[in-house]
Parts: C-alpha cells; sequence; structure tokens
C-alpha cells in the first residue's frame, strides 16, 4: 500500500541560473530528492534528479553548469489535487509530482509514502570482519564498525539508512570481536530488520568472506559495504541504477579534493609556460560501497582469502563495472583523523 502525502515545496525550488552544485545541495537537504527548476517568473520549467546529475556526471558535465543546461525541460506535473489521478499519475512516472496553478507557478510537491510491502528484498553484505589496526587503541577490545558516533554505533547508522531505503535483510560478517557485534545486534529484530552472520574462521580478505553465502540463494543483486563509513544515500535508487546498467558490478565512487601544499609548474621545451598556486586537485575514489549480480558471488573461490580491487579488476578487465557517483554526504572513517572529523 501506498499514501499519498503532500510536501511543502519550498525546499526543493531551485533557478534555471543556479549551477549544478546548488542543486545538489537542494536535493540532499531536502526530504524529497528532486530539484524543482522555475524561471524568472516563478514558473516551472523543468526537474532535475539525483540521477539526472550523476548522468551528467559521468558524461564530463562540471558542477559549474547551469540547472537550464541540464534539466528534464519536459516535467510531469498536475493542476489538480485529485488523489485517484496524482496516484495514477506518479506511479506511471514513477516520479514525485509538482502541482501548479493555471500559470505553472508551483503550488505543493505530492510524494508516495512507502509502506511495510513496498521493502526491497535484497540482501545487504555489511562487511565488519576487519580489526581496525589504524585506529587502535580505540579498536583494542571493539570492532571498528562498534565505535560510537553521537551515542550510536558506526554500522547500527549503516543499518538504519538501509532500513529508511527499504532493505531489511541483512548480513554482517564478522571475525575481529564478532561477539561485541552478535550480541549488540542478535536477529535484528529490535530494529525491525533481520540480521544474519557470516563468521570468517580465518581473514578473507576484504570481500572473501562473501563466498561463504549460500550462493544458491541469491537470486537478485546484493549490497555490499563497508562497515566503517558515514553515508546518507538513497540505496534503493542505487540498486535501480545497478539494474538499468546492466553490469555485473556497480561501484559507488565519492568526490575527494586535495589542495596540493606547493606551487605547480607547467613546462613546455624548457620553458615555463604557467605556475598554478597551490591548486585544488579534485578526484574520484572508491566508496566502500557496491552492488553486486549473483553470479559474481558464485565466482569467488571459496573460503581464500580475496580483496576487493582484486575482484573488481577481474570485471574492469571484462567492461562489466558501471561507477556510481556520489553527492551525497559521505566520509570513510579509517583513521583517528576521520574518527575525530565525524564525531564531532
Amino acid at each position: 500500500m501506498k499514501e499519498l502525502t503532500l510536501v511543502d515545496p519550498k525546499r526543493n525550488i531551485v533557478k534555471e541560473s543556479d549551477d549544478l552544485l546548488i542543486a545538489i545541495k537542494v536535493i540532499n537537504k531536502a526530504k524529497v530528492k528532486l530539484a524543482l527548476v522555475i524561471n524568472s517568473e516563478d514558473k516551472l520549467t523543468g526537474v532535475l534528479t539525483d540521477g539526472d546529475i550523476r548522468r551528467g556526471l559521468l558524461n564530463n558535465y562540471t558542477l559549474s553548469l547551469q540547472c537550464k543546461d541540464v534539466m528534464n525541460k519536459r516535467p510531469k506535473y498536475s493542476k489538480t489535487e485529485n488523489k485517484d489521478s496524482l496516484i495514477k499519475l506518479m506511479q506511471k512516472h514513477n516520479l514525485p509530482i509538482p502541482i501548479v496553478d493555471k500559470d505553472k507557478k508551483i503550488r505543493n510537491l505530492c510524494i508516495l509514502d512507502h509502506k511495510v510491502s513496498d521493502m526491497r528484498d535484497n540482501t545487504i553484505i555489511i562487511m565488519a570482519g576487519g580489526k581496525g589496526e589504524r585506529l587502535l587503541p580505540l579498536t583494542a577490545s571493539i570492532p571498528k564498525p562498534m565505535l560510537k558516533i553521537k551515542n550510536k554505533p558506526i554500522i547500527q547508522r549503516i543499518i538504519e539508512g538501509l532500513k529508511s531505503s527499504g532493505f531489511f535483510n541483512i548480513i554482517i560478517s564478522v571475525n575481529y570481536q564478532s561477539h561485541k557485534l552478535t550480541d549488540y545486534f542478535s536477529d535484528g529484530s529490535k530494529f525491525g530488520i533481520k540480521i544474519s552472520y557470516l563468521h570468517e574462521k580465518k581473514i578473507l580478505g576484504t570481500v572473501g568472506a562473501l563466498s561463504l553465502l549460500d550462493a544458491e540463494k541469491i537470486v537478485k543483486p546484493i549490497i555490499v559495504l563497508n562497515g566503517d563509513i558515514l553515508t546518507n544515500i538513497d540505496f534503493s535508487k542505487l540498486v535501480d541504477f545497478h539494474e538499468k546498467s546492466k553490469h555485473s558490478i556497480t561501484m559507488c565512487a565519492a568526490n575527494h579534493n586535495v589542495t596540493l601544499p606547493y606551487g605547480i609548474i607547467e613546462i613546455n621545451e624548457n620553458r615555463i609556460s604557467s605556475i598554478k598556486e597551490k591548486p585544488l586537485e579534485s578526484y574520484l575514489v572508491n566508496a566502500g560501497i557496491y552492488v553486486f549480480n549473483p553470479e559474481v558471488i558464485k565466482n569467488i573461490p571459496y573460503n581464500e582469502k580475496l580483496d576487493m580491487p582484486e575482484l573488481i579488476n577481474q570485471y574492469i578487465n571484462k567492461q562489466d563495472v558501471a561507477v556510481y557517483p556520489l553527492f551525497e554526504e559521505w566520509a570513510d572513517i579509517g583513521t583517528h583523523q576521520d574518527y575525530n572529523r565525524v564525531k564531532g
């Protein structure tokens, strides 16, 4: 069952002349992950989804482009608040629908609230078996995913994000101090989800533990993610993206900026052609979140050590890995500096 809800659209509105960076910030902060684009007369002229922007980034768009350059210029909208008509329109296009007046000025934004029956049964694997040695002594007696951010373990925040995206079937891969995880989460019932465990008898690397799964029971794409990341990604959109990509693996990539501490010199035939003072370099980095098709799991050698880069490279060589750029909040907690930054 789904219920219709009207949302104040003010938080979703951007101008045609706003750049994509502004649109990303609006989408991230808004309850409904959609930007409504208006012109100088405040009339609806387009919409932007996070998917539109992701596809643009993969096509070498820059964040300085204006919304009008990337937006869908044929937005779906309604001039009526009739419940049956709105539900039919939203189910047809699988998008929130803005409600406009006769002048195409936005009055409301309509969404469908998902109920339990709409939750997804894809399996989720959280890799939580590592020792977290770079965070010693904090991890001397506790697994890194159990370190707390504002009185709540990192991995609990991950699980809550998965649940809010509609996923309830979670498997945690454990090894080091595993009882701290199993005692805390048990079967997941107190968190409103189902949790089971993969017990590594030996260190199997960053992906080898997946060989312990009953691969015959995996019939849909699975999400695999590290147990030491913080993100507000909508995991359901990630799976939708993966399924449309037709690749065996999708890897999430986060943007990482590095300011070089020196002036960079460019030369041409022994002459300096330019100098850039402490330039800002931008890179896409592995975000530690993946979607695998079932056959990927079946091809992992049983109970043997295997790290994620080795597995990913096998499929890169087949040109069978898609990338899902993140512009949502994301943090990898691998060092004391990382941990101190996110725990506030």
